[in-house]
């Protein structure tokens, strides 16, 4: 009987705790917490949630692309979701996989640069947004493109694809390639594994970086609101920050 006990007591622990190996990664932060990003031009959609991120005290990061396409509306909406202050950051001028728009389509990198990083920064920048972190269309990235975009912005997110949940662990605040894992319904992911991750930030001093694009569509890239709410509720519970990846990079 006493036995049966202490299992218990030890299983409980463990799983209040994320207490899998695969999620731990000791970092540095003094105070752990989460990032929460979001990609794409889905600002009508970004806008409409505003008021449940700010009842939740969230500060988010979301990576605009297609600004070459916003309406005057539009414009106006991401201006305000700065205002609360949240970041925006970049996610390319017209979205392309950088891989394949220099090895399959073969242009070179300084045609890359000029179409995908300086054409759009240059119209963000003339309406007053000026984006210093970078996330990678479809993730598809390598050292050289790492490399090349870091004279522009202070790091760069691609995706984290697989099971080392870790991964999107951010261990310290001078963060240069951050891996976020997705959390829309694509991603397959269960409530579970995500909670999991926000527990292991708390227990290893680190932030936990998750990737959306829209907020309850029931499309495939879009997170439920219940899920959002889920986070909001751990993160208030284990008194985790939220942190705009800007704070967290180099």
């Amino acid at each position: 009987m006493r036995k049966n006990i202490a299992l218990l007591i030890i299983t409980t622990a463990l799983l209040f705790s994320g207490g899998c190996k695969k999620f731990e990664k000791p970092g540095q932060l003094k105070d752990p917490g989460i990032a929460l990003t979001f990609d794409d031009d889905r600002v009508d959609n970004w806008f409409q949630y505003l008021p449940m991120l700010d009842s939740a005290n969230v500060k988010a990061t979301f990576y605009v692309c297609k600004y070459n396409r916003f309406t005057p509306e539009q414009k106006q909406k991401l201006a305000i979701i700065q205002s609360h202050g949240h970041e925006i950051a970049f996610h390319g001028t017209n979205h392309y996989n950088m891989m394949d728009y220099v090895y399959r389509y073969k242009h070179t990198i300084d045609e890359l640069v000029k179409c995908e990083v300086v054409d759009g920064l240059k119209l963000m920048n003339r309406d007053g947004f000026y984006p210093i972190t970078f996330a990678y269309p479809y993730g598809a990235h390598n050292g050289l493109y790492d490399k090349m975009l870091m004279r522009y912005f202070k790091s760069v997110r691609a995706l984290n694809g697989g099971n080392d949940f870790s991964k999107s662990l951010a261990s310290t605040e001078k963060n240069e390639v951050l891996y976020g894992l997705g959390i829309d319904k694509s991603s397959k992911r269960s409530d579970v594994n995500v909670i999991d991750v926000v527990k292991s930030a708390f227990n290893n001093n680190t932030c936990a970086v998750f990737v959306a694009h829209d907020i309850n569509t029931g499309k495939a890239l879009s997170v439920t609101r219940e899920r959002l709410e889920k986070i909001f509720w751990h993160v208030k519970k284990l008194g985790l920050k939220y942190y705009t990846i800007s704070e967290i990079s180099n």
